[in-house]
């Protein structure tokens, strides 16, 4: 399949089992590594308004595959944790890649500078307002895994908590009282 071919196909209708669908084809041509590149960095030919649902739609898949053949994903871990988790800045994309980097946070052990960028970039996601609920509890889980390693984490954690409760969602709220206090 072309990038263009790709690129359609993450853009185009949505349909019931999307992420399934496009993660079959995807890896039955053999094309994982497009699919990351156009998951992490959206041709800035598009409009923004495709690059958005290039980023979108494509970090769904890779989660999906992610999660059902993670030896597609482990040669891109480093490159993960280093550069394209901390630079994602779509809006929908981010709770695909929050939700992976959580995961990823339980067996990989980047070096101090990149979980302190990884930290940085789930702490700064969780305050801002504009970060949809489901990106924010990944973004907190993130931040317990982080916790270990980065002792400012403790310094923030109590205003972060008390910031998150602020009008918490349903969700946020139970994860507050059934865990997340303790850390």
């Amino acid at each position: 399949m072309t990038q263009e071919e790709l690129t359609v196909l993450l853009t185009g209708p949505f349909c019931k089992d999307f992420a399934d669908k496009a993660a079959a084809r995807v890896l039955a041509d053999g094309d994982f590594a497009m699919l990351y590149e156009l998951a992490a960095a959206p041709p800035e030919s598009l409009s923004a308004a495709l690059r958005h649902r290039t980023a979108f739609r494509g970090a769904y898949v890779l989660e999906r595959i992610y999660f059902s053949d993670p030896e597609r994903f482990a040669p891109y871990v480093s490159r993960f944790c280093r550069t394209d988790f901390p630079a994602c800045a779509d809006s929908g994309a981010r709770r695909s890649f929050a939700k992976i980097m959580a995961h990823l946070l339980r067996t990989a052990v980047p070096d101090d500078a990149t979980l302190e960028r990884i930290a940085a970039c789930a702490a700064q996601w969780t305050i801002d307002p504009k970060t949809k609920i489901a990106v924010r509890i990944w973004c907190v889980e993130i931040l317990l895994r982080c916790r270990e390693r980065c002792s400012w984490i403790d310094d923030l954690w109590d205003d972060l908590l008390a910031t998150l409760s602020h009008d918490a969602s349903p969700a946020i709220a139970a994860r507050i009282r059934n865990g997340w206090k303790a850390g």
